[in-house]
């Protein structure tokens, strides 16, 4: 691998990191986000999106293993943003999001994407920001 490509996915790996950092500092601004981590409102996000998806389920699609998912799960479910019912099969429960989960996730979209959007835009057209974007959905299908 050549340098240029060592110093390009240094560049990546380095801003995968400070908009982690930035979206955690926006949450922790905000007294409802605060208590949640980003891996939490991405699993609520997941929920929402997957009515009565399982935990396994959930576990493959954030590429992590489940018992980090059975982590995540308790505190969305001691904070009511979710239910867990009986599944498809009797094996498998499901996972379902409240009303007051949807609420927490619409929120946070606001706040986040809200913040994103204005700091993006003083440098960005949409246009470039859809084709970036578009780009990380290719490398995330890939990562998959």
């Amino acid at each position: 691998m050549s340098k240029e490509m060592t110093k390009a996915f240094i560049q990546f790996s380095e801003a995968i990191w400070s908009i982690n950092a930035y979206v955690g500092g926006i949450m922790a601004q905000d007294a409802e986000l605060k208590p949640y981590s980003t891996q939490q409102l991405q699993t609520l996000r997941i929920i929402n999106e997957h009515p009565d998806i399982s935990q396994g389920e959930i576990a493959a699609i954030q590429g992590v293993f489940k018992t980090a998912i059975s982590n995540r799960i308790k505190k969305l479910e001691q904070n009511s943003l979710i239910i867990i019912d009986s599944g498809r099969d009797k094996r498998e429960r499901s996972v379902k999001i409240t009303e007051k989960g949807i609420k927490l996730i619409e929120k946070s979209e606001a706040i986040i994407f809200g913040h994103l959007n204005e700091l993006l835009h003083t440098e960005f057209s949409d246009e470039e920001i859809v084709t970036f974007t578009r780009q990380l959905d290719r490398i995330n299908s890939l990562l998959k």
